[in-house]
């Protein structure tokens, strides 16, 4: 919640904090989404050792996103309150930490896409690979 000030500025920069934290939960929220896809899709027995390998690199690039985000979203501002300059460094770190976050995700994202675009193994009964992969028998 925005508290007025007579500063314009001030409030400015309390409303951008408030706004790069809301974005910081939403990152945590896609990651916890997103590991709990992967290690389902991990977790099946119908993938090959080259799909299981990108999806471990997905998981590991995405659990080293959870730590900037988390970052960004403790509550600085409160510890020094009406302060422009350390609003301002505040802002900027959380700017920093989101961005890194996001490297994280985007470099695990390209991994989790290889890893569906890797042909799926044969089958090795008569049944198609596409049956194989949608019904995993």
């Amino acid at each position: 919640m925005t508290e007025p000030s007579d500063e314009p500025r001030l409030n400015e920069l309390r409303k951008r904090i408030e706004e790069l934290n809301k974005k910081g939960s939403q990152l945590l929220i896609f990651l916890g989404f997103g590991l709990a896809a992967t290690v389902l899709f991990w977790s099946t027995d119908v993938i090959t050792d080259i799909q299981q390998d990108l999806l471990f690199r997905t998981m590991r690039w995405w659990a080293l996103a959870i730590l900037p985000a988390v970052a960004a979203i403790l509550p600085l501002k409160e510890i020094r309150e009406n302060n422009r300059s350390w609003y301002a460094f505040v802002r900027w770190s959380k700017f920093v930490l989101l961005w890194l976050a996001m490297f994280c995700i985007i470099w695990g994202t390209a991994y989790f896409i290889r890893s569906t675009l890797e042909p799926p193994p044969p089958a090795g009964d008569s049944q198609s690979t596409m049956l194989h992969l949608r019904f995993g028998e």
